[in-house]
């Protein structure tokens, strides 16, 4: 009896071996999955996500009696036309500064090499090695981006139609189809946690993609205004650039700030007219940052700042500059959905951030533990 007993135990405590080794191998699959099928998913999800941001208007017409199909063809020309209007506005400039990108990479080796002469002559074999990388550099980066321009082009305008085609029928037909989701369900329980899930992706998701676009692009406008008032060129551009970089948080103010500071080289001579573009943005990217999204978004929308870089890092590395800019909606997906459906219980909490201690009650607790744990070591060590 005791044997048996002593192997069941052996057979229990080794048993959550094979669920571990399947979990990390089905985790393996459904990466692999994602990275090749990307050029699938990519514009199921950018439909998705411009549909959730369009579902609250949506609704917002069929308040004034206008059927869905009507409503969402409206706004979905709407979004085309300006789309369209906005590209034809920035296409000029962009195209000017990729022509001027050489240019660009010439004042810099020549900025290197000035500040270098400053410190000597033994240092300007040095200069001149990163002088002609950025040269380099620069001639391989327009030879690269003209490569995928004339690579991607065909490929981009097919995935467009997709998209427009897919947008429709996420506003007419999403509804319906979580309905259905809904009615397949056996037990109550089970049709209750799919309409909770339905609810949080439908409501919450939609509105914080909303708040997180108008903040964007009023961003954009503060920047271009900003950048025009000061002399900077084309600030429109460097507005747009503003809008859509933002939402990778981060990662997208800090390449915005690298191509500003290029910009003031090509424009200025002196450290302060170089520094006062990238200058500019740096201060209103903080005060959006810390000011205006916590206080519109609140404590319910604030996640790990590691946990977005980690994750936008991962996105990036399967779908590159798209996945990137789609990570962080999807990360808030899931953490909404796991908060709702309580499916990882206090676990959810990792998703968290803690940036304010009045804020978020959890991290009263967190300091009052440090404190505590540093008073108890320094009285452990006068002892």
């Amino acid at each position: 009896m005791e044997t048996l007993q002593n192997k069941t135990e052996i057979f229990e405590t080794s048993q959550p071996t094979a669920p571990l080794s399947l979990r990390i191998l089905t985790l393996v699959v459904v990466i692999t999955i994602i990275y090749f099928a990307k050029m699938i998913l990519l514009p199921i999800l950018v439909a998705a996500f411009i549909a959730l941001f369009a579902s609250p208007m949506v609704r917002s017409l069929e308040d004034f009696r206008i059927p869905k199909p009507l409503a969402s063809l409206l706004l979905e020309a709407a979004l085309i036309i300006g789309v369209i209007y906005i590209f034809s506005l920035l296409f000029e400039p962009a195209m000017r500064w990729l022509e001027a990108a050489p240019l660009i990479g010439d004042r810099l080796a020549d900025g290197i090499r000035q500040v270098s002469a400053s410190f000597g002559v033994a240092r300007n074999s040095a200069a001149g090695d990163a002088s002609s990388a950025i040269e380099q550099a620069m001639d391989s980066t327009m030879v690269s981006l003209a490569s995928m321009f004339a690579q991607t082009t065909v490929l981009l305008i097919v995935q467009g139609f997709a998209v427009i085609i897919m947008i429709y029928f996420f506003l007419v037909y999403g509804d319906d189809l979580m309905r259905n989701i809904v009615k397949a369900q056996q037990t109550f329980s089970d049709k209750k946690l799919t309409v909770i899930m339905f609810q949080v992706i439908r409501d919450d998701v939609s509105m914080y993609i909303l708040w997180v676009s108008l903040i964007n692009v009023a961003l954009g406008i503060c920047t271009a205004v900003a950048l025009s008032l000061a002399g900077v060129q084309d600030a429109f551009l460097w507005g747009a650039l503003a809008t859509i970089l933002n939402y990778a948080p981060y990662v997208g103010p800090l390449v915005l700030i690298g191509i500003l500071t290029a910009v003031g080289f090509a424009e200025h001579e002196s450290l302060l007219g170089i520094a006062k573009a990238p200058a500019i943005f740096f201060v209103l990217n903080l005060i959006e940052g810390q000011f205006v999204t916590p206080t519109v978004l609140g404590r319910r929308f604030n996640i790990n700042p590691l946990l977005v870089v980690l994750w936008m890092f991962i996105w990036g590395w399967l779908w590159g500059v798209g996945g990137m800019l789609l990570a962080i909606p999807l990360l808030m997906c899931i953490k909404l959905a796991l908060h709702h459906l309580r499916l990882i219980g206090n676990w959810v909490e990792i998703f968290n951030g803690c940036t304010h201690e009045e804020a978020n009650p959890n991290c009263k607790k967190l300091g009052f533990l440090a404190k505590f744990t540093k008073a108890r070591t320094e009285t452990d060590s006068t002892s």
